[in-house]
Order: structure tokens, then sequence, then C-alpha cells
């Protein structure tokens, strides 16, 4: 590319990046007018062509060029303008499914490109990482979306630092900061991606801004702040509205669901009739599947609030509907949710216990639906769900499975915020377990199990209606650490407590072990209750570590995942404890010295 040519395309991208989109396509046309460009500079043109119309409002034409791009750089055999293609069809927007099979088709592409220093190669290859992002967290690999976020961004520094794409990652960024419960970054990313966002009243730029105030409503949502939440809803909605009349805005429809169920929750029905009116008008002019669907939902949510026995039996039939029509994965779930919590209203009601059996295939299907949609948010609290019917049902070992597999899922996916609260609803379990044991053998009302199993609250969860609070995590007291085989001998013991004579709660651990020692190698109990004191497992293959404590669980067994996984990597603990199982000699703090440093920086 010659050197007046390069330049004049590089102001055209800096204009673009500046948000000066008309400016931009004006030096485009001179460049065309002017110049005999050669096929990688007509390319680059096409391109930025393609991504200005998209920002002013002209997706059609945008996914014109795009195709024609892709075709033709597919014919001369150009594979860096096809992946620059594939990038102008996401800009443009897609449904779902579109979306996943152009992801596939631009790692496909850049897999197949030999390793190159040009800035065209790096340019694809911060994409590259962007994909990737996108795809982990459509299967809601949170963690492994921001990796690949973050190398995309260092990427961008280097190659395009005030790129328009940046406020959008940083956008997803937020969403998976808030698919972990870790609602501070979400929102320090949320913000930052409003800030990069040039000033303008151009198509593009207003819906971005929609997007990440929709975002941002959801964090307050979470948060449990529903006047601030409803602010940046209607905010984003606003804007969706006035946009509308060029491209319909994919997620309108959710914004109208979220206003209404929060006014649900504030009492408020006229305002939530008055929205679900709204959306209605929307709905009149658009052939948009998705959205008459989660009107539906709305709708249902509505009659749902009724005191209307009519009002149920409609809310009943559509909610039926919408899970038999299957639009989308998020309208079936969410549909399945609010008929599950309709049969427990039922339920609490009567006190049947046959209404279980309606609802039992409710919950199979939204843990089918979790699995085949890789949702762990979904599946970690359909486990917690089950859990809770276990306990109406009094099957207490299965309760302990669910609960334990429940905050495994929410642990290994960085679900912080979900896993501390299922510790704390497990631990609640465990202080009741007289009782229980009690209810199993009086046979005590089912409105008293209801009680208990607190079903309400993990269903108003599950809605959005009631967020999940941050556990108040205080520190635990420390009483002792243990390392120990399958048969119950001890190859490290260390007590926190000096003088501590610990006999007693060591028989009653051993008696509890004994009861539990085959769920416990399955990791299917990951704590034993032994009076005021919690007893945390956790296994490490032949070996098992323990951690006795009074106090939250949760903090604690991240200290202990963190032992565990530290004996299993170190090769002296490791070599040391198997030579003990033959010479049965006790490892010491200091013996060898790296047990006792790590014991120190973790626990005390």
């Amino acid at each position: 590319m010659s050197n007046p040519i390069s330049n004049k395309l590089e102001f055209v991208n800096e204009l673009i990046n500046e948000g000066k989109f008309e400016e931009a396509l004006q030096h485009i046309k001179d460049l065309e007018y002017k110049n005999n460009l050669n096929s990688e500079e007509t390319f680059r043109t096409q391109i930025y062509k393609g991504m200005i119309y998209n920002y002013i409002g002209q997706r059609e034409k945008t996914l014109k060029i795009a195709e024609h791009l892709y075709q033709k750089s597919q014919e001369i055999k150009m594979p860096l303008f096809s992946l620059s293609a594939l990038a102008l069809k996401l800009y443009a927007g897609l449904s779902s499914e579109e979306d996943n099979e152009v992801l596939e088709q631009y790692e496909s592409i850049f897999k197949s490109i030999p390793r190159e220093d040009s800035l065209e190669f790096q340019k694809e290859e911060a994409w590259m990482f962007a994909t990737k992002g996108m795809r982990s967290f459509i299967k809601g690999d949170f963690d492994l979306a921001l990796d690949y976020f973050h190398k995309s961004l260092m990427l961008f520094e280097q190659v395009n630092p005030h790129s328009l794409d940046i406020p959008g990652f940083f956008m997803t960024m937020a969403y998976c900061y808030l698919s972990k419960g870790e609602l501070q970054l979400a929102l320090e990313h949320a913000e930052k991606a409003l800030l990069l966002i040039p000033k303008g009243e151009y198509h593009g730029l207003m819906v971005r801004k929609a997007d990440i105030y929709r975002c941002m409503g959801n964090i307050y949502n979470q948060k449990g702040d529903l006047n601030k939440a409803l602010e940046y809803f209607t905010t984003s909605l606003e804007i969706y509205e006035k946009v509308k009349e060029v491209q319909q805005p994919r997620f309108m429809g959710w914004i109208y669901y979220n206003i209404i169920d929060i006014f649900l929750s504030k009492s408020n029905l006229n305002q939530a009739q008055n929205f679900l009116q709204q959306f209605n008008q929307l709905n009149e002019n658009n052939e948009n599947w998705w959205d008459f669907a989660i009107y539906q939902l709305s709708h249902a949510l509505i009659l749902k609030s009724s005191s209307r026995i009519r009002d149920h039996a409609e809310a009943e039939s559509i909610l039926k509907k919408i899970i038999e029509e299957n639009a989308t994965h998020f309208v079936t779930n969410f549909a399945l949710i609010n008929l599950c919590d309709w049969y427990f209203e039922e339920f609490q009601i009567s006190h049947q216990m046959e209404i279980l059996d309606d609802i039992n295939p409710h919950v199979d299907h939204l843990q089918k639906n979790a699995r085949d949609q890789n949702s762990y948010w979904l599946l970690a609290h359909v486990k917690l769900l089950q859990a809770k019917l276990a306990l109406i049902q009094i099957n207490m070992l299965d309760a302990r499975k669910l609960l334990t597999e429940a905050q495994q899922i929410a642990d290994e996916h960085g679900l912080q915020l979900l896993a501390g609260e299922i510790s704390k609803e497990h631990d609640h379990f465990l202080e009741e377990l007289k009782l229980w044991e009690t209810i199993k053998k009086t046979q005590v009302s089912v409105a008293e199990r209801l009680k208990l199993a607190s079903l309400d609250d993990v269903l108003e969860r599950m809605q959005g209606r009631r967020a999940i609070e941050v556990p108040e995590l205080s520190i635990e007291e420390p009483i002792l650490l243990l390392i120990m085989d399958k048969s119950g001998v001890t190859y490290f013991n260390h007590s926190f407590i000096g003088d501590w004579d610990f006999d007693d709660l060591f028989s009653a651990f051993m008696s509890a072990f004994n009861s539990f020692s085959s769920e416990i190698f399955s990791k299917s109990i990951d704590r034993i209750k032994i009076g005021e004191n919690t007893i945390l497992i956790n296994p490490i293959e032949p070996f098992l570590a323990c951690y006795i404590i009074k106090g939250q669980s949760y903090p604690a067994q991240q200290k202990l995942t963190r032992f565990s996984e530290f004996i299993q990597t170190t090769t002296e603990i490791w070599d040391a404890l198997n030579k003990a199982v033959n010479t049965s000699e006790m490892l010491e703090l200091n013996k060898p010295p790296s047990l006792g440093s790590m014991v120190n920086e973790i626990f005390m």
C-alpha cells in the first residue's frame, strides 16, 4: 500500500474512532473517486465504509458490504480480509444462532493462516481473542472469557488503541463479572465502557450506550438497589425508543420485562401494567417472535400478581405455551422458573404433596437446559432448588449432596457471590439438622417444612426479584487442621488453640467420617457439623484434608481449597505424605519446611 493512501486510510480510522462518521465517509468517497486503488486498499475502504454505515443506522448496507467482501476475499484467497468481513457481520448484529456460526467461521479461518508480524495480522489476532472471549462467554466460562478479552485489549492498545470495539469488550467483561457475582468489578467495567464511547447522536453510538445502561441496570438489580436499576433500565429504554425506527434493538423486549418485574417487586401494579401496554404497542408492528414471547412472559408475571384464580390459570396457560414453543432458551428458562413458582404457591396453600409431581418435571427441564446451554449459574440454582425439594420430602442425604454439588459448580466457575449464598444455606441446614431429624421421625406439618426450607427465598433469587445478598463473611475461628487417609489414619494435625484436648471432637468426627466416608470421597459431602464446630472436608486422593472451625464455612472453605491445591502441587509435601504412609511418621508444622510456611500464609 502506498504511503499517501495508507496515511489517508489511517486518518479515516481515526475519524471513525472519534465518532466523526460523515466526515470519514466523505474521505472514503474522495479516495475511491481520485485514486486507482489496489485490491488491499479497496478492501480496507469497504471495511471502513461498512463500519460507518452500521454506526449511522444503515445496517443492511453493512451486511451487504460484509457479504460481498467475504465472497471476494475467499475467491482471491485473502483470508485476513475474510476475517475482517466476518467481523463486520458481527458489528451489524446478528441473531444468536448466526453469531455462533460466524464466530466458528472466524476461528476456523484464523487457524488456517500462517503467523506473521504484519499490522493486519495483529489486528485480526486481537479480534481472534475477542471472538474466543465471546464464545467462552456464551458457553458460560466467564474466567476464560475474561482472559481472552484481556489479551485482546492488550493487542488493541498496540494496533488501534482508540478502537470503538473496545467499549463493547469492556461491556461484555462487565457481564462476565456480573455473571460471576463480582458486582463492583462489573460496575467499574460498565462505567469504563460508557466513558470510552465518543459523543454523538449516531444510531450505533446510541445503541451502544443503551446496551451499557441496560448492563448497569442488571448490576444494580443484582445489588438489590431496585430504584437505581429502574433508573438505568428506563434510560436505556428511552434511548432504544429513539433509535427503534431505524433498527429494532435486540434487547428492547428484555428491558420492558426487567422494568415490569421491578414494578411488581415494588407492588406497583399500575406502573407494571402501563409498561406492559407500551410493550404491546411495540409488538404491533414487530414480527420478532423473541419480543412477542418476552411480552407473553411479562403478561404472565402481571397475571400471577393478581388475587383472582382466573388470572392465575391464564398465567399458567401462557407459561406452558411458551415452554412448549421453546422460542429461545432465555425465555423458556424464565417461563419454567415462573411456572415452578406458580406451583409452589399452590403447594403452600394446599400442602398437597402430589403437587411436587407437577414441579419435578419442570425442574428436570431446567436442569437439562442448564447442561445443554452450559449455564453454570442456572445449574447451580437448579441444584439448590432440588436440595430444597429433597428437604421437603425429608431426603436428608440427597439434600446434603445437592447443596455440595451446587456450591462445587459455583466455585469451579467463579460464581463467588452465588457460592457464598449456597454455603450459607448449607450452614443453616446443618445448624437445623437435629430439628430436621425430629421432623423426619414425627412427620410435622408440610407448612413447617416449607418454613425451614426457605423456598420462597430461593425462587425469588432465581427470578431476580430479590438480589442475592452478599454474605457478611466473618473470619472463622480456626481450631484444627488435619491430613488423613480413607481409613482414618492421621499423617498431619495442627491445633490453632494451645493446650487444647481435641480427643472428644476427633472421636465424634471419626464416627461421622465412618458414616459418610463414601460420600466424602465422592465429593458428595463437603462439611460435617458437630456441636458448635464445623468440619470442612476436601478429598485429595488418596488423602483427605480437614479444617475444623467455628463460624461461617465459605471463607474457611476457600482456604482449605488453597491448602489442598498446594499439597498436590508441592513435590516436597506430596513425597513426604507418601513416605509417611509407609513409615507411619507424622508430618510436623516445619517438617517439611514448606508445609509450615504455607499453613501460616493461608490460615494465619
